[in-house]
């Protein structure tokens, strides 16, 4: 197997991740590498059902926000653009 197949995955393998790593999470190794592969496997999971590159987005509708970030009451739906661009930017400040 290689460092960049894991699981089906594009993670590296948790036996390639320095020990630093862990200790920085105040983990036993054995408690990292648990949780680790159940993250990888969770999350490998959630990725088969998201879009490929060059699928179309899933419908969705969102409400829009004024430019001090405020609600608006109006909604943006992805379907009214159907055959204009789109640049979807994706965000958090948690």
């Amino acid at each position: 197997m290689s460092d960049t197949e894991w699981l089906g995955t594009s993670y590296p393998p948790p036996d390639s991740l320095p020990p630093e790593r862990w200790e920085k999470l105040n983990l036993t190794r054995d408690r990292f590498l648990e949780d680790y592969e159940t993250m990888v496997r969770e999350r490998a999971l959630r990725d088969q059902a998201v879009p490929k590159a060059g699928e179309p987005a899933p419908e969705f509708e969102i409400e829009r926000l004024s430019p001090a970030g405020k609600r608006t009451g109006e909604t943006f739906r992805l379907s009214s653009t159907r055959g204009k661009p789109v640049a979807l930017v994706f965000g958090s400040y948690t």
